[in-house]
């Protein structure tokens, strides 16, 4: 009984392996400025709300209970998880409206958004392999305050769910009732959770090389082939 137990469960974990593979968000396009360069780290960080102003944003009109609140409930998630990754890592966050940042005494993180796709869940339950797959795409642009300064750190990060399989696609056996489950877990949220992840993971990086944080202290960041 014992080892038909865990013949059960193999499916299971192997599902998981391949839906932490492909789903992913990398960063791309690392720009280090000369103009607004801080001489030292910050003690505080403060978030701006993503634009979404010229954002391709598609809603998955079928599905969503909300419709048109996809770009505001995006801006609210990667601030929301921007606070959270930047604050446990590196130092104090909070999020701030546009222009509420203080004059000085931090960086300022902000940006925009250029491409939010929420997909859709059905699709990607059973058929998976890009069919019904997320995207999040965004500029991202840090300061030293005040806001004025130009940016001393501007990158880009693209990501989604990608070509994971889905229930009716997965080789593994016995896998389609967790494959289902576990791509109708994936979302613009947990794409928000990993941008915010990378944009962290790209900071920490840009003040390791200068000696503000340990090297290692933050895992780097994932850098886009293409």
């Amino acid at each position: 009984m014992q080892i038909r137990s865990w013949l059960f469960r193999i499916p299971f974990f192997a599902v998981a392996g391949i839906l932490s593979s492909c789903a992913s968000v990398s960063v791309k396009n690392v720009d280090t400025g000369t103009a607004g360069k801080p001489s030292q780290k910050p003690a505080h960080f403060y978030v701006e709300p993503f634009s979404v102003a010229k954002a391709d944003v598609r809603e998955n009109t079928m599905l969503r209970r909300q419709k048109g609140a996809l770009g505001s409930e995006v801006q609210q998630l990667l601030s929301k998880y921007l606070v959270q990754e930047l604050s446990k890592n590196l130092a104090p966050a909070s999020a701030v409206k546009v222009g509420g940042a203080p004059k000085s005494g931090g960086w300022l993180v902000g940006g925009e958004f250029t491409r939010v796709n929420e997909g859709n869940r059905l699709l990607r339950m059973g058929i998976g392999l890009g069919a019904g797959g997320t995207k999040m795409e965004t500029k991202v642009a840090v300061r030293n305050l005040p806001a004025s300064n130009a940016p001393f750190l501007k990158f880009a990060t693209t990501g989604g769910s990608n070509a994971t399989p889905g229930a009716a696609t997965n080789p593994i056996p016995f896998s389609s009732a967790p494959t289902a489950l576990l791509q109708s877990t994936q979302g613009v949220t947990d794409d928000a959770a990993r941008t915010a992840r990378m944009i962290t993971a790209t900071i920490a990086d840009y003040m390791a090389k200068r000696g503000w944080v340990a090297a290692g202290a933050v895992k780097k960041p994932k850098m886009a082939t293409q």
